[in-house]
C-alpha cells in the first residue's frame, strides 16, 4: 500500500468559478414526496422559516438530536415537516458561516448534487435575514449515530464495525472523486445509520466544507484533516473508546490490537482482520498535512477488500450450515440404528 499522505491529483483541481446566487423557492408537486425509498424525487428546496419552526415545535429542546449542543456552535434537531413526508434533520446555525447570505444557497445546493447511496441526502436549505438564521435540512436517519451505538449502547459486533468502516471510506472516496473539496469535523457523530442499518455519512459537514473552501478560505482546506480523523474512527472502532483526535496516535502507538481491542466483543473478532485496521489506523493518523483532503484510493482499496474478502467467508459459512445439518442428522440416524 501506498504512503497515505500521497492522493492521486485531481484533473483541473482548481476553486470552481464564482457562480451568481440565485434563491427560489420550489413549488412541490405531489409525486415529489417520500416513497418507501426515502426522499428520492425531492427536489433542492428552499424551506420557509416558518415550516421548519412548526417541524421542530418552535425548536424545542425535546427536538434536539445532536450531542453536547449546548456546547456546539451548531445544533442539529429533529423535524416533521407533514404527514406524507415525515420526519427530517435540521441544523440551525448558532453563527453564521458564510460572508454573504445570498451565496448560502449556492453552496448549499454545490454540496446537494453530490449523491451517493453513503451520504444522507440533502434536501434543501432555509435562510431568514430578518433574525438573521440559516439551517441545513436532510433525510433524517433512524437508526442513531456511530458514537451512540458505540461508545453508550455498546452493541455492535467485530462485522458490523468493518462495515462501518468500508461505508464510511466509500462515502468519502466517492466525496474525493466528485470534487467535493473536503469534508468538516468528521468524527464518530457525523456517522449515521439509516433504516436498513447501514452506515452513511451525514451532509452536513460536507456542506460547511464547501462554504469554507467557497467563501472563507479562498479555496485552502482547514477543516481537520479527513484522513488523520479517518484514523481516528478506526481507532474508536477497534477500541469501543471515545478519544480526543488528538489522543490518538499515543494509544495505539507500539501496542499490538490484542491489547486495543473493545474487551465487550468478547473476543468475537477476527485478529487478522483487526491487525489490518490497525495498520490503517496508524498510518492515516501519521498524515499532518491539512491539504489531505480525503483518504486516499489505497485506504479505500485496502477496506474495499476487506469487505469483499469478508461476505465471501459469511457467504460459504451460509452454504456450509445445510450440508452441517444433514451430515449430523444422517450421523444420528445411523447410531439409533446401530445395535
Amino acid at each position: 500500500m501506498g504512503g497515505c499522505c500521497v492522493s492521486t491529483p485531481l484533473v483541473n483541481d482548481q476553486p470552481p468559478p464564482q457562480q451568481q446566487p440565485q434563491t427560489q423557492h420550489v413549488e412541490r408537486k405531489n409525486d415529489e414526496v417520500k416513497n418507501d425509498d426515502g426522499f428520492v424525487n425531492w427536489p433542492f428546496t428552499e424551506f420557509f422559516l416558518s415550516d421548519l419552526t412548526t417541524a421542530t415545535k418552535n425548536f424545542s429542546s425535546d427536538e434536539i438530536i445532536s450531542e453536547n449542543a449546548e456546547e456546539s456552535p451548531n445544533v442539529v434537531y429533529r423535524g416533521h415537516l407533514s404527514e406524507n413526508l415525515g420526519f427530517v434533520a435540521i441544523k440551525r446555525f448558532k453563527n453564521t458561516p458564510w460572508d454573504d447570505p445570498d451565496y448560502f444557497a449556492v453552496d448549499t445546493e454545490t454540496a446537494a448534487e453530490r449523491k451517493h447511496k453513503r451520504l444522507v441526502k440533502l434536501l434543501g436549505y432555509c435562510y431568514d435575514e430578518d433574525v438573521g438564521v440559516g439551517l441545513l435540512v436532510s433525510e433524517f436517519m433512524p437508526n442513531d449515530t456511530l458514537a451512540n451505538r458505540l461508545f453508550h449502547q455498546k452493541n455492535m459486533d467485530w462485522s458490523m464495525r468493518l462495515r462501518v468502516a468500508y461505508n464510511i471510506a466509500e462515502a468519502l472516496d466517492y466525496c474525493r472523486i466528485a470534487r467535493a473539496f473536503s469534508y468538516d469535523n468528521l468524527s464518530a457523530n457525523s456517522v449515521l445509520f439509516d433504516k436498513d442499518g447501514e452506515a452513511c455519512l451525514s451532509s452536513f459537514g460536507l456542506v460547511t466544507a464547501i462554504i469554507r473552501y467557497n467563501r472563507r478560505e479562498g479555496g485552502n482546506v482547514n477543516t481537520g484533516n479527513v484522513t488523520y480523523r479517518f484514523g481516528t474512527i478506526l481507532v474508536n472502532l477497534l477500541t469501543g473508546m471515545q478519544i480526543a483526535p488528538s489522543h490518538a496516535p499515543e494509544m495505539i502507538n507500539g501496542k499490538d490490537v490484542t491489547e486495543l481491542i473493545d474487551p465487550t466483543l468478547n473476543g468475537k473478532y477476527s485478529k487478522e482482520e483487526a491487525t489490518v485496521i490497525l495498520k490503517l489506523a496508524s498510518e492515516c493518523l501519521q498524515c499532518n498535512d491539512f491539504k489531505e483532503r480525503f483518504i486516499t484510493k489505497e485506504v479505500f482499496a485496502t477496506l474495499e477488500a476487506l469487505q469483499a474478502k469478508k461476505e465471501v467467508s459469511s457467504s460459504e459459512m451460509t452454504e456450509d450450515e445445510p450440508k452441517q445439518q444433514e451430515e449430523a442428522s444422517s450421523s444420528g440416524q445411523q447410531q439409533q440404528l446401530a445395535p
